[in-house]
């Protein structure tokens, strides 16, 4: 994911709330074709958006959700406190029918496989906190899993078609240290607000997390209008 690629630009029309906002959010990444570079800032608010030798101009009503991970805001935003030591996130998927009895989904104590998701012609796992496994050849790894799931779901067979995903930065690391470096949606400039799991939601790095702070973010610039 590019920093351009969660960059979103809010315009606020006249209307009354839900309708407020003009299309709610014209994304950015959607128009240009390079990564923001800079904001340029002008009396306290974000006045230019830069993605090299492009230049967007922001309106006195214009308002920037900064959604990327931490590192780029770290990048994008110097002084901004962030999230600095990360885990891995493994996901694992495998062509083969479940077991028509087959949870959804069934969590897993004591094994490699944390998490395993029984979809149409799929099996698919999730393992939090895999940095162990991040460098681990990729057949290697499929065949560790595939034994796993055979005794969870109590199939058999030879390893079928596979694919896996591996993101080494998938979540901030989960301690108090980690914790205390997670910043709020507000920004020292009055139209930047901060989205994202790894911002201070009062939630781990997780779909809610994410959710919650885009809630948030949203709210912050309905506020603006008020």
């Amino acid at each position: 994911m590019t920093t351009a690629e969660t960059i979103c630009l809010i315009r606020l029309g006249e209307a009354s709330p839900p309708a407020t906002i003009k299309h709610v959010c014209k994304v950015v990444a959607g128009e240009s074709r390079h990564e923001l570079r800079e904001f340029a800032m002008t009396g306290g608010n974000v006045g230019e958006l830069k993605f090299g030798s492009d230049t967007i101009a922001l309106g006195p009503d214009d308002v920037v959700v900064l959604a990327v991970p931490p590192r780029p805001a770290a990048a994008l935003l110097p002084g901004l406190k962030t999230p600095s030591k990360f885990r891995a996130i493994v996901n694992a998927h495998f062509r083969f029918d479940p077991p028509k009895d087959a949870p959804a989904i069934l969590g897993v104590v004591g094994g490699l496989v944390e998490w395993l998701f029984a979809f149409p012609q799929r099996l698919s796992v999730t393992i939090s906190n895999g940095d162990r496994l991040v460098d681990m050849p990729r057949e290697e790894l499929a065949q560790a899993i595939w034994r796993d799931i055979c005794k969870i779901a109590g199939v058999a067979g030879d390893l079928p078609p596979w694919q896996i995903v591996r993101e080494r930065r998938a979540t901030f690391e989960a301690t108090p240290e980690q914790n205390a470096l997670r910043p709020g949606p507000v920004t020292t400039w009055k139209n930047l607000f901060l989205a994202g799991d790894w911002t201070d939601t009062g939630l781990p790095a997780t779909i809610e997390g994410s959710v919650r702070s885009g809630d948030r973010a949203a709210d912050l610039v309905l506020a603006r209008q008020a």
